[in-house]
Protein backbone atom coordinates (compact mmCIF):
# COMPACT_ATOMS: atom_id res chain seq x y z
CA UNK A 1 0.00 0.00 0.00
CA UNK A 2 2.72 2.58 0.41
CA UNK A 3 4.43 1.98 -2.89
CA UNK A 4 1.01 2.20 -4.86
CA UNK A 5 -1.38 5.10 -5.64
CA UNK A 6 -4.67 2.78 -6.45
CA UNK A 7 -6.00 -0.45 -4.81
CA UNK A 8 -9.09 -1.96 -7.47
CA UNK A 9 -11.24 -4.07 -5.40
CA UNK A 10 -13.57 -5.88 -7.58
CA UNK A 11 -16.19 -9.03 -6.87
CA UNK A 12 -19.79 -10.03 -6.55
CA UNK A 13 -22.00 -8.36 -5.15
CA UNK A 14 -22.42 -8.86 -1.70
CA UNK A 15 -18.99 -9.98 -1.63
CA UNK A 16 -17.64 -7.85 1.49
CA UNK A 17 -15.74 -5.13 -1.17
CA UNK A 18 -17.34 -1.98 0.24
CA UNK A 19 -16.67 -3.54 3.89
CA UNK A 20 -13.01 -4.53 3.28
CA UNK A 21 -12.47 -0.94 1.98
CA UNK A 22 -14.33 0.70 4.79
CA UNK A 23 -11.98 -1.31 7.21
CA UNK A 24 -8.76 -0.73 5.47
CA UNK A 25 -9.76 3.03 5.79
CA UNK A 26 -10.48 3.11 9.33
CA UNK A 27 -7.64 1.29 10.25
CA UNK A 28 -4.58 3.35 8.12
CA UNK A 29 -7.03 6.72 9.74
CA UNK A 30 -6.04 5.01 12.75
CA UNK A 31 -2.51 4.83 11.84
CA UNK A 32 -2.33 8.03 10.89
CA UNK A 33 -2.09 7.72 7.35
CA UNK A 34 -4.06 9.68 5.14
CA UNK A 35 -6.51 7.93 3.18
CA UNK A 36 -9.18 9.00 0.34
CA UNK A 37 -11.73 6.83 -1.10
CA UNK A 38 -13.47 7.96 -4.67
CA UNK A 39 -15.58 5.73 -6.14
CA UNK A 40 -15.95 5.66 -9.71
CA UNK A 41 -18.26 3.26 -11.87
CA UNK A 42 -16.88 2.57 -14.81
CA UNK A 43 -20.09 1.35 -16.49
CA UNK A 44 -21.02 5.20 -16.33
CA UNK A 45 -18.11 6.21 -18.39
CA UNK A 46 -16.81 6.29 -21.63
CA UNK A 47 -13.39 5.05 -22.10
CA UNK A 48 -12.37 8.33 -23.62
CA UNK A 49 -14.04 10.03 -20.45
CA UNK A 50 -12.32 7.32 -18.07
CA UNK A 51 -8.79 7.37 -19.71
CA UNK A 52 -7.88 10.27 -21.77
CA UNK A 53 -8.12 11.09 -25.63
CA UNK A 54 -5.02 11.75 -27.77
CA UNK A 55 -5.98 14.34 -30.40
CA UNK A 56 -5.09 12.85 -33.90
CA UNK A 57 -4.04 16.11 -35.27
CA UNK A 58 -2.83 17.90 -32.74
CA UNK A 59 -0.99 15.35 -30.95
CA UNK A 60 -2.08 16.97 -27.71
CA UNK A 61 -3.32 14.45 -25.13
CA UNK A 62 -6.28 14.96 -23.05
CA UNK A 63 -6.58 13.33 -19.76
CA UNK A 64 -9.60 11.41 -18.61
CA UNK A 65 -11.50 10.70 -14.71
CA UNK A 66 -8.47 8.29 -13.64
CA UNK A 67 -5.69 10.39 -14.86
CA UNK A 68 -7.15 13.80 -13.09
CA UNK A 69 -8.33 11.81 -9.95
CA UNK A 70 -5.21 9.85 -9.47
Amino acid sequence: MLTRHTTMVVGPTGGGKSVVINTLAQAQTKLGITTKLYVINPKDRSVVELYGILDPVTRDWTDGLLSNTF
